[in-house]
């Protein structure tokens, strides 16, 4: 039997030096359900962020923040939480759980 040969390969991604948090407004919440047609799951969550953070000075849109690497993206949301958005947190890390849930069927 042949043994398949599997190789990693480096994805493009996103990084800062530093990353500006400011307390969200409830237009932010309005401006992401808006836009993604939900008020729940990665894409509201990272249209919130867009709303909310700047990285490395510069207010980035949604699909920006997509190439975001998720293990960033998890640190991104505990840290969220250090600033007490604890609602906000709880909301992007539970998005992580139903993606990572959909990602293994």
């Amino acid at each position: 039997m042949d043994r398949i040969k599997i190789k990693k390969k480096e994805a493009q991604f996103l990084k800062f030096h530093e990353i500006e948090i400011r307390e969200p407004l409830v237009e932010d919440l309005i401006y992401a359900e808006r836009v993604t047609g939900s008020t729940e799951g990665v894409k509201f969550a990272l249209a919130v962020l867009s709303r909310i953070a700047t990285f490395d000075g510069k207010q980035l849109v949604p699909e920006e923040l997509q190439k975001l690497r998720v293990k960033d993206f998890f640190e991104f949301s505990k840290a969220i939480e250090a600033f007490g958005l604890e609602e906000l947190a709880k909301e992007l890390l539970s998005s992580q759980e139903k993606q990572a849930l959909s990602l293994e069927k």
